[in-house]
């Protein structure tokens, strides 16, 4: 019987995708993520996001995956074996002030539940999860419009390889090929953190669920000397490829010479606080005396370190007190405006100051 063209073409994704031998992070039945035909006793297996919950469904997806993106992290973080990082919740996450307490159930991106409950400013509006943002359409503020709504992977994503226009086409060679122990160099996709292709960092294995000074992601960052600086690799140059006037431009960042003499037209990142005019506030960054200040996991920064040791320190090394984006913020959304990591906007009545891990003189 001869193979139709699609058919082949379909076999070989799904073994691009997933590899016969690899050195798995994804393991277990083939069966917990594919199916060959998509039915089972006469009942369709593959299960597609419908009206918020997952429905099962006859519409097929790539690489024979018997669910989407949203399908397979979706669900509610817990303790008893954090394998699969879930960014939708199916119940409110626990979060209390900063989404790093010994409750919460968040983890390091935050939570995709709040957006997807009708809070449009407290998370990226992604297709699946949420419909389009009211106020800003496909055109991310600081940047310039997407093609159609931001989605998880590919040319209009953040994960995956952005020259790939399909999500699942965009993640091939990933999930089977993570190694989360080592330094990710951005080389490949599956050496590129948390699948952000070209992202250097070094990943926590349990995605910050409840973290510490020892145990969480460290981001890579560079000491910026000029505005108009764009190094491929840091966290916050990924965020820059949609909010490019929050990050680099002439006259977008700063006037006067960047980082010294002039004043801030916005929120320095890849800028390393020990070089600030200002250092005395600082230094004392997380109630240290600029000497080995212990890590905030409220208020995270950035290092030029590119050893598979976590910076469980800071004013340790060289520039390992870089500003980042993920600061302030948490990727995929929190229960506060702006996707911020604290409710700044309740404070002093309420709320908490996590600029003040920073700012030490503005609480």
């Amino acid at each position: 019987m001869q193979t139709s063209k699609a058919v082949q073409k379909l076999v070989s994704l799904s073994l691009t995708l997933f590899p016969l031998v690899c050195d798995a992070k994804v393991t277990g039945p083939c069966g917990n993520c594919h199916t060959m035909h998509n039915s089972q006793g006469g009942i369709a297996v593959v299960r597609n996001l419908v009206n918020g919950s997952m429905e099962l469904s006859d519409t097929p997806h790539e690489a024979l995956l018997n669910t989407s993106c949203i399908g397979c992290h979706q669900g509610n973080n817990s303790a008893d074996g954090l394998v699969t990082p879930y960014v939708l919740q199916t119940s409110a996450p626990a979060y209390s002030s900063t989404g790093t307490e010994g409750d919460t159930t968040t983890l390091a991106g935050g939570n995709f539940f709040w957006v997807s409950s009708g809070q449009e400013a407290t998370g990226h509006n992604v297709s699946g999860f949420t419909a389009v943002d009211s106020r800003f359409g496909n055109v991310p503020p600081g940047g310039v419009g997407l093609d159609v709504q931001l989605q998880c992977a590919g040319t209009n994503g953040c994960h995956g390889d952005r020259s790939v226009g399909g999500e699942i086409e965009s993640m091939l060679k990933s999930h089977h090929t993570n190694d989360m122990s080592s330094w990710k160099d951005g080389t490949t996709l599956a050496a590129s953190y948390r699948f952000l292709y070209s992202v250097q960092g070094l990943e926590d294995t349990e995605y910050e669920y409840r973290p510490d000074s020892s145990h969480h992601n460290k981001y890579y960052g560079i000491d910026r000397t000029l505005e108009t600086q764009n190094v491929n690799g840091t966290i916050s140059n990924l965020c820059a490829q949609c909010h490019g006037d929050f990050h680099q431009g002439a006259g977008n960042i700063a006037s006067g010479s960047f980082g010294s003499s002039g004043v801030w037209l916005r929120h320095p990142t890849d800028f390393d606080m020990g070089r600030a005019s200002s250092s005395g506030e600082y230094e004392k960054y997380n109630g240290g005396t600029g000497a080995g200040n212990t890590y905030s996991v409220i208020s995270p920064v950035a290092t030029s370190d590119k050893t598979a040791s976590v910076n469980s320190t800071v004013y340790s090394t060289t520039d390992d007190a870089v500003v980042m984006c993920l600061s302030c913020h948490r990727a995929h959304g929190t229960p506060y405006g702006a996707m911020l990591r604290w409710d700044y906007k309740l404070w002093p009545g309420g709320g908490y100051n996590g600029c003040a891990v920073c700012h030490t003189t503005k609480d």
